[in-house]
């Protein structure tokens, strides 16, 4: 680039090409730096122009970087960060930190670190407030909205716009108690299993699960998974299991299943059996599914952003359930 081009170039050009990347969208972007829509796409043609580029798609969801956007990307964003620097100060004062997160994760994976993270948080940022709640429908439409912070999940695809990190494995398991039939059996099969009713604990069935492709092959092979009863509560899995169904959940969630009837008076004894194996000889992650953390690039270089997410995947990982992904 010339002398001549590098005068086109002003610090609005260049936090407008990184703004539309991390959102995704025009509007989007648009709103974040509270300028009109149209000024905005004229700011995004001024930008193709410079750089004789497209820059973007459009895509089902949303404006997606080419090639040359990316390298872009990967070139300004320095930039960008070391002017921010000048700006801000360049530690992060936990003590004094007043923000909230909004995270999204279902039991079986907080009951991985929840305990320590708000152990955590109450000695080393006081002020920080947490909102914790269960996906919903929407599912990463809420990261790209900037709705949700933090997610957890066990998915892997996901759009340009959203960063994601390999935390670990989990496996699931059954949860019988003495009303079920298959309660004196070690394991079961998948056809002793699916021939009596089947409870589900937050273990979700669409296209972008890692389980996906292993409930196609057993569909292929005669297998139909239709549980009788699907749930995000606890205490409607435990009433479930009570009546005679077979509870299939994470591991973590059968530990705490245990503990808790024990605990609780008039309840019959429960067990904990592995999932059958015709399902885990058709499944790629032999039963160990993997657990991603995700956040939308724009709280990438964030420092607090930064510090809480490494704090629940160092705290999922030392939790006895997580399968280290190393």
């Amino acid at each position: 680039m010339h002398l001549d081009d590098l005068l086109k170039l002003d610090i609005k050009l260049l936090v407008a090409f990184v703004t539309i990347m991390e959102e995704g969208s025009v509007s989007r972007a648009a709103e974040r730096l509270n300028v009109t829509q149209p000024a905005l796409s004229k700011s995004l043609q001024r930008l193709r122009e410079l750089f004789k580029d497209s820059l973007f798609t459009r895509q089902a969801y949303g404006l997606t970087p080419t090639a040359r956007a990316s390298e872009l990307h990967d070139l300004i964003q320095p930039i960008l960060s070391s002017l921010s620097e000048l700006m801000s100060p360049n530690s992060l004062d936990l003590k004094s930190l007043d923000r909230r997160f909004k995270l999204r994760a279902d039991e079986g994976d907080l009951e991985n670190f929840i305990e320590p993270l708000l152990a955590s948080l109450q000695y080393q940022a006081p002020n920080l407030r947490l909102s914790i709640s269960s996906w919903g429908d929407s599912q990463l439409d809420e990261l790209v909205s900037g709705n949700v912070d933090l997610g957890i999940m066990r998915v892997s695809d996901t759009p340009g716009n959203v960063r994601s990190k390999l935390i670990g494995y989990m496996e699931a398991c059954i949860v019988l108690s003495e009303a079920h039939p298959l309660f004196d059996k070690d394991e079961v099969s998948l056809e002793e299993l699916l021939r009596h009713k089947v409870v589900t604990h937050h273990l979700r069935s669409h296209r972008h699960s890692s389980f996906s492709k292993t409930e196609q092959k057993l569909k292929q092979q005669g297998h139909i998974i239709q549980p009788s009863l699907e749930t995000d509560s606890l205490m409607v899995a435990m009433q479930a299991v009570k009546r005679g169904m077979a509870l299939v959940t994470s591991r973590s969630i059968g530990d705490l299943f245990l503990q808790v009837m024990c605990e609780k008076a008039h309840f019959y004894p429960v067990k904990l059996l592995p999932i059958p194996k015709e399902v885990l000889d058709l499944d790629e992650y032999d039963g160990r599914h993997p657990i991603h953390i995700f956040w939308h690039e724009r709280f990438n270089n964030d420092l607090a952003h930064r510090w809480l997410r490494e704090q629940i995947i160092y705290f999922m990982r030392e939790s006895p359930w997580m399968h280290s992904p190393i």
